[in-house]
């Protein structure tokens, strides 16, 4: 199981270095187009147009990407007329308060908007190139964008599966250790009977109110059966406390009495319940079994102290 385990975790981490890697550091590109603008603007463009935009994965590079190749296609001679890429740039210096790099994005959209002033509406070649060229960077930042929500919505099918895969796991696990036959029974005995009740709380039925008291006084009623039910129940959650009592010579029956102590009543509220007259007796047994005194602790506080012990 821990092997398991140990495989999945892996697995999960391997998904999520995967789903949030990156082809590569793109910085290093941005910095030499950078140094290269005024001496080489074309290689400049070049390098700036082969930029795999999946590698812009912040509004920060996206902003500066797009500054650098407006002022490189200016450099170029290459003109374009709309301000659909600088604006990336601006949009984005305005709203951190970069005014350096602002002021620079505002002088490309000016000379943008010049160039658009001049272009003679008959010069077709000229805004059909233009758009191709703005067209071409859209495009490129659409595809990036789609194959980062195909990434995504993989990644989070695979954590989905993963996921699942660790709950069929552990509910396999669960399934291997749940309660046996008998417990199971005296579960959804007291399940039914406890439903009801609630049922009969929530409602205003007066009919159900008694069923559900009738229920309850028909489980209570058989004294016997309530005290095996009950260490059933304990041998199942408590299997520590129930083996510590019968590793000390207690029957089943004077198991299921101490379980009484457990859950919270006293000694009084049992011999009333059981009525039996050996009461006294059967509490100074079991006293002695677990070897107290009469003079060590209440056996009410002791078993509940023992059962938070054993379970520990």
């Amino acid at each position: 199981m821990r092997h398991f385990e140990n495989l999945l975790f892996a697995f999960i981490l391997a998904l999520c270095l995967w789903s949030c890697g990156r082809t590569g550091n793109v910085r290093p590109v941005l910095d030499r187009a950078e140094e290269c603008l005024e001496t080489h603007p074309d290689s400049a463009f070049v390098a700036l147009d082969m930029v795999d935009r999946r590698m812009l994965d912040t509004p920060e590079l996206r902003a500066r990407h797009a500054l650098l190749l407006s002022q490189a296609l200016e450099k170029c001679g290459i003109e374009v007329y709309g301000d659909s890429i600088i604006h990336v740039a601006l949009d984005y210096y305005d709203a951190v308060g970069d005014s350096a790099n602002a002021e620079k994005a505002r002088a490309c959209l000016a000379q943008i908007r010049e160039h658009a002033r001049l272009v003679a509406p008959s010069d077709t070649l000229k805004l059909q190139n233009s758009r191709i060229i703005e067209e071409r960077y859209t495009d490129k930042l659409a595809l990036a964008a789609k194959d980062d929500r195909i990434r995504g919505i993989l990644a989070a099918s695979l954590l989905a599966l993963a996921a699942l895969a660790l709950i069929i796991h552990f509910v396999v696990r669960k399934l291997r250790s749940k309660p046996d036959d008998r417990a199971m029974a005296v579960i959804r005995e007291r399940l039914a009977v406890l439903d009801k009740i609630i049922a009969s709380r929530i409602s205003s039925d007066d009919k159900l109110y008694r069923s559900s008291e009738e229920e309850l006084d028909v489980m209570m009623a058989d004294r016997e059966e309530f005290l095996r039910s009950t260490r059933i129940l304990f041998e199942e959650s408590h299997p520590k406390f129930i083996a510590y009592l019968e590793s000390k010579g207690l029957t089943d029956w004077e198991a299921g009495y101490c379980c009484l102590y457990t859950l919270g009543l006293k000694g009084k509220d049992i011999g009333e319940y059981i009525q039996k007259k050996r009461h006294y007796i059967i509490s100074h047994e079991i006293r002695q079994k677990l070897g107290l005194d009469e003079h060590d602790t209440n056996i009410s506080i002791y078993l509940r102290e023992l059962l938070l012990q054993t379970e520990r």
